[in-house]
């Protein structure tokens, strides 16, 4: 496996429109969060990228 493999990369950021977040894909992340971030949001992502409770 590829060093930094299973990192997950998520942008957070002030900026959120869609050429905002079009640009952090690009970029290689693997998600995008607007400031300031909700816990639900963010346990959402987590669930969502297999980084949950268990």
């Amino acid at each position: 496996m590829q060093r930094g493999a299973s990192v997950m990369l998520v942008a957070m950021t002030g900026w959120g429109q869609e050429d905002d977040r079009r640009r952090s894909k690009e970029a290689g992340f693997d998600a995008h969060l607007v400031k300031p971030v909700g816990y639900g949001d963010l346990t959402n992502l987590l669930e969502q990228l297999g980084c949950g409770r268990k």
